[in-house]
């Protein structure tokens, strides 16, 4: 098990749901793994209508960034369930605090700009896994990272390397406006299928944050939503689908 900050298992504390009103029946999911002085870094300020709670923790939504404003207190602290509630005021959150049994999970993210590269990408380690449980791997039960929208797919968790993601998902590709890369983890992303074409790197191997890898839409970096494949690293060795699936 691993673990983010202060005993707090390195899973989501809470979600934001929120249905897209451009979108038939589209709803997004976004994790929450610490508070977050400024959702508008992810491009997801405005954008809640519920949230998921899991046991443990206590969330302080607030209408304006550095959690200023009128706030909702959602606190499933003592809870056994997932709390599932609506926030007083729909698609104005801005700002989250995050408690765990308590105690604030202060900001555990680092925002980064990122430019595409060409040529070949310099990794830690030639090394496979060897094909086996998550256990044996030593790799958490969690996604190594995810890869954000914000306007058609929301978040798309990523367990290992995707070759093409317009076959993986389904006509589903060029979608990522953001990504979140766990630490221990190294992402690439491609901007051809079979890890082909320009690149952009993001290495968090060592790291002790999450970091959020921002494209153009946020700030200078790479054109967003240009990516078509990606490879995934665990301590500088990459993930494959067959390391983790027998499907």
């Amino acid at each position: 098990m691993s673990y983010l900050y202060n005993n707090v298992p390195i899973i989501p504390g809470a979600y934001i749901v929120n249905g897209n009103t451009s979108s038939t029946n589209e709803i997004y999911q976004i994790p929450i793994f610490s508070s977050v002085l400024d959702l508008s870094k992810m491009g997801f300020e405005n954008s809640d209508d519920v949230y998921y709670v899991l046991p443990g923790y206590k969330i302080n939504i607030y209408v304006n960034e550095n959690f200023t404003g009128n706030s909702t207190t959602m606190d499933n602290t003592n809870g056994t369930k997932i709390m599932y509630k609506t926030t007083n005021y729909v698609n104005q959150g801005f700002s989250i605090k995050m408690y765990y049994k308590n105690v604030e999970i202060l900001e555990k993210y680092t925002y980064a700009k990122y430019n595409s590269n060409t040529g070949t990408p310099t990794t830690n380690s030639t090394l496979t896994l060897t094909n086996g449980s998550y256990k044996s791997l030593n790799l958490s039960l969690f996604p190594g990272a995810y890869i954000f929208n914000t306007t058609a797919i929301g978040g798309i968790p990523i367990f290992f390397s995707i070759s093409d993601f317009n076959t993986f998902l389904g006509n589903t590709s060029d979608k990522e406006d953001c990504v979140l890369v766990m630490p221990g983890y190294q992402l690439i992303l491609y901007f051809n299928t079979e890890f082909g074409g320009n690149y952009v790197q993001i290495d968090n191997t060592t790291g002790s944050t999450i970091i959020v890898g921002q494209s153009s839409t946020f700030v200078d970096g790479w054109d967003n939503n240009n990516i078509t494949s990606c490879k995934l690293f665990f301590n500088g060795n990459i993930v494959e689908q067959t390391n983790i699936v027998s499907a």
